[in-house]
This record gives structure tokens, C-alpha cells and sequence, in this order.
């Protein structure tokens, strides 16, 4: 049987789970190779997973 665990992580819906990426430029460094960035995403900080809020936090009219 399957259980939900409500605060488990999840996909960061921002960078999809590609939370790493590198930025190539158009320059080269002197020895020919080319100029690149890494890049975290800014809403999980480089990890691909997003924390859920907690059930309680949101109200509903069945939970009061």
C-alpha cells in the first residue's frame, strides 16, 4: 500500500529537478577553452527539491 508522507519533498516546480546548470559564453579563455557558469536555481539553492508546506498550514472547511 502507497503512503503520502504530507512534508516530504518534491520536484522543485521551478527548474523541474535541473537544478544545476552551466552557461556557456561566447569567449574562450587563452589555452582555446570556452568560458562557462554554473549556475544554482534560485528557489531550491542547487538541491532539485522543493520542501512542501505542511498540511496544517492551510485551512480548510473539513479540517476545522
Amino acid at each position: 500500500m502507497h503512503h503520502n508522507d504530507p512534508d516530504a519533498a518534491r520536484v522543485c516546480p521551478h527548474c523541474d529537478g535541473f537544478a544545476t546548470v552551466v552557461i556557456t559564453t561566447g569567449f574562450r579563455h587563452l589555452d582555446g577553452q570556452r568560458v562557462t557558469y554554473y549556475v544554482d536555481c534560485p528557489a531550491c539553492w542547487g538541491w532539485g527539491v522543493y520542501p512542501r508546506m505542511p498540511r496544517r498550514l492551510f485551512r480548510t472547511p473539513a479540517g476545522r
